[in-house]
């Protein structure tokens, strides 16, 4: 399996439809979406692909100097269960490390909880709904991870 940043504007298109296709089409979201959840601040989107095919992809923001938040992690339903997503958090403590970052957090839908758990993540603060998920019985833990 290879991972690697999106460098290109071909890759961030890929990436964006990926998501689209994996998160957000399933529950009958609009296709422009992720532009709610998009932050004004640098961003780190990596992609995992096995033999070429895009299996795995990344999103995360500096939220500030010693804070990045993973905004979107997603992997393909035929890969969950195969490292893909932890690789995917495994690469992004890598790129991170050695800069001034001490915590990488996450807002994480109920449905992927015990996934961030299994990578170090602890919950932190309160357990809410958000407008857009709460239809689908999904609720929001934020979590944390201390590097």
């Amino acid at each position: 399996m290879e991972i690697r940043q999106a460098s290109t504007e071909k890759d961030k298109t890929e990436l964006d439809q990926f998501l689209w296709e994996v998160l957000w089409e399933p529950l009958g979201f609009d296709r422009d979406v992720r532009k709610r959840f998009k932050l004004d601040s640098p961003q780190i989107d990596l992609m995992a692909f096995e033999e070429r095919t895009l299996v795995g992809g990344l999103v995360a923001y500096y939220i500030t100097d010693t804070e990045v938040e993973i905004r979107h992690i997603a992997v393909t339903s035929d890969m969950q269960g195969s490292a893909v997503g932890r690789r995917l958090v495994d690469s992004l403590t890598s790129f991170i490390s050695g800069k001034q970052v001490t915590k990488l957090k996450v807002y994480a839908r109920s449905t992927s909880e015990g996934f961030y758990a299994r990578c170090g993540f602890r919950p932190v603060g309160e357990r809410f709904e958000h407008d857009l998920f709460a239809k689908h019985g999904i609720s929001i833990q934020p979590m944390c991870l201390e590097l």
